[in-house]
């Protein structure tokens, strides 16, 4: 009798094994990398990063929200109306791989990369529903690399990104050229 407990509490033990092996070892608050090469790695690829600022929750006619793009060509501005996602204003400006690499650096000391992968919290919607949810993306291809949020409503609410909210808002609209003219009518959506 002694064998066969013996027996199933090392057969236990190497299922739990397996489990963790597969698993990656760790439980849901383990850190994984997040991305296999550093930011600035990104300049001369056709990765690019994005911001979306989606405004208060209200009716889809006065729903707006703005999304930056950036990567090593251009730089794209475009003004969302309602929440099927149209697009009703677009602006691209010309960009070159070394305004981009210094971009990806300020990005990267800004905390860019810094965030919390919970599951539970992967999706901004409903958070902050009347102030600004801020969406982070590092996008590459199909493939998002990355893609952390917060809100303007204070660090008591849940958020994932970690990094300097303020410093990457301000980072991603200096990178269009006239943002705070084509923002002028959107004054609930600029900076915090």
């Amino acid at each position: 009798m002694r064998y066969f407990i013996g027996f199933l509490v090392t057969i236990g033990l190497l299922i739990i094994l397996v489990v963790l092996l597969f698993s990656g070892g760790g439980g849901p608050n383990s850190k994984k990398p997040k991305t296999t090469k550093a930011l600035t790695d990104y300049a001369s690829s056709n990765a690019v990063v994005r911001m979306t600022i989606d405004g208060p929750i209200n009716a889809d006619t006065n729903h707006t929200a703005v999304r930056v793009t950036v990567g090593k060509d251009d730089a794209t501005y475009q003004q969302i109306q309602g929440y099927q996602g149209t697009v009703v204003n677009t602006q691209s400006y010309a960009n070159n791989e070394n305004a981009y690499s210094n971009l990806l650096y300020a990005l990267g000391h800004a905390g860019f990369t810094k965030g919390d992968n919970n599951k539970l919290l992967a999706n901004e919607k409903g958070y902050c529903p009347l102030g600004k949810r801020y969406v982070f993306e590092l996008l590459d291809g199909n493939n998002t690399v990355e893609r952390y949020w917060t809100t303007s409503c204070g660090s008591a609410q849940p958020r994932t990104y970690k990094g300097n909210t303020t410093l990457t808002i301000s980072l991603f609209e200096y990178q269009i050229p006239d943002y705070f003219t084509l923002t002028q009518s959107l004054q609930h959506l600029n900076s915090p």
